[in-house]
């Protein structure tokens, strides 16, 4: 009898001790949501999340900070005299480099190093458009609240993805593993009892090259007759890197479907242009408007574009069967269209175009098949446009 007094005992000690236990996660999976919401923001992408980069040609670690972009960690209060908040695309991500070699904090470091107390923000989002350069600005500008904020746009590519906005590359269907009853019911209860602690644990870990593999044989299926006859005259080191997920699907979705890619949005005359330019217009006129209320300047930054940019590189976007005419060189209307919408919302524009194909060196400044931005690229487009911001910032 006293033996199994004792047993009953210690299995109601245990169990005791198991729901206090339980209860104490509970509250301090609580106290630590309201600190966590508190400390993070996800205004571009899942807070404190990694990604991993990687292509044939480069194999980059990419790490976003607690308020959800891709830089070193910011307080929401400047810690330097006077701020500033980069919006773009890959180009100003820093795609396919360290995050120390993105031209943005370059720039940030010479300018500091000229005697300037500035801290320059990254807000650049791979694949963004004009319009998430807009909805970017909506959500950060309010709670950074920068001196200056810079929009860089990247030549041809922002206004072609205006014209062709509902052409999105396929996505492929992954079948989801059936889950039985008992494991729904745990992940149900562990869910609502340990909301915040599951959210910080599943924060994210993305392979690029793994996602891109999966994308590919999507984007084979949806090929019609015209994109199978462009897509088999790829060279086979081009087909292997894109089923291997070496090589970003997006350029071979792009490369099949618009060969003319590079040369539509420099033809003013044609509607679909006049009508991107309007939109773009509009994107900036949305940002200039949430500048005003937070006392933020604005200017516009044209980011400069193979084709546009590097003659002796050009020919590996030929090799995607891209029309690429030699006269496209140095087309001024690939920044033109971008000023044309800075100019029709009254937002000051500037190109540093000719000056970063003037200080090109020996080195390469894009990676052949990717088409971003090297180390040395970045380095020169920093140079490229620090007497503009050095200028701006002392005015």
């Amino acid at each position: 009898m006293n033996f199994k007094n004792s047993l009953t005992s210690k299995l109601l000690l245990a169990t005791f001790s198991v729901a206090f236990i339980v209860l104490m996660l509970a509250v301090a999976d609580r106290i630590y949501g309201n600190y966590f919401t508190k400390n993070t923001q996800e205004l571009i992408y899942p807070p404190c999340s990694k990604a991993l980069h990687q292509s044939s040609e480069f194999d980059i670690s990419v790490k976003i900070n607690s308020l959800g972009f891709r830089d070193y960690e910011y307080p929401l209060t400047k810690k330097k005299k006077y701020r500033v908040v980069v919006i773009g695309d890959s180009f100003t991500f820093g795609w396919g480099v360290d995050l120390e070699n993105c031209w943005i904090k370059i720039l940030e470091q010479e300018l500091n190093a000229s005697g300037l107390d500035v801290e320059i923000l990254n807000l650049g989002k791979g694949g963004a458009s004009p319009a998430d350069y807009a909805q970017t600005a909506e959500k950060a500008i309010p709670i950074l609240k920068p001196d200056l904020v810079v929009v860089c746009a990247l030549q041809a590519n922002d206004l072609h993805q205006l014209i062709h906005a509902y052409d999105s590359l396929p996505k492929p269907k992954v079948e989801q593993p059936k889950k039985n009853y008992f494991s729904q019911k745990t992940t149900s209860i562990l869910n609502r009892a340990f909301p915040n602690f599951l959210k910080r644990l599943s924060v994210q870990n993305i392979n690029i090259s793994k996602q891109w593999k999966r994308d590919a044989p999507a984007l084979l299926t949806s090929f019609r007759e015209e994109q199978k006859m462009r897509f088999d005259k790829l060279d086979k080191k081009m087909k292997y890197d894109f089923q291997s997920g070496l090589l970003n699907p997006w350029l071979i979705h792009q490369a099949v479907y618009y060969p003319e890619y590079f040369t539509q949005p420099l033809d003013t005359a044609d509607l679909d242009v006049t009508i991107g330019i309007s939109e773009m217009a509009d994107f900036f006129a949305k940002i200039k408007q949430v500048c005003s209320v937070n006392n933020s300047e604005l200017m516009v930054i044209s980011i400069p574009n193979l084709p546009y940019s590097s003659k002796e590189e050009m020919s590996s976007l030929k090799k995607y069967g891209f029309s690429i005419p030699d006269s496209i060189f140095g087309n001024q209307l690939a920044d033109e269209t971008i000023k044309m919408a800075a100019e029709e919302s009254e937002i000051e524009f500037y190109s540093v175009s000719e000056n970063f194909r003037n200080n090109k060196r020996e080195k390469n400044l894009y990676y052949p098949f990717d088409g971003h931005l090297t180390k040395e690229g970045n380095r020169v487009f920093a140079a490229s446009v620090e007497e503009i911001f050095e200028r701006e910032i002392k005015n």
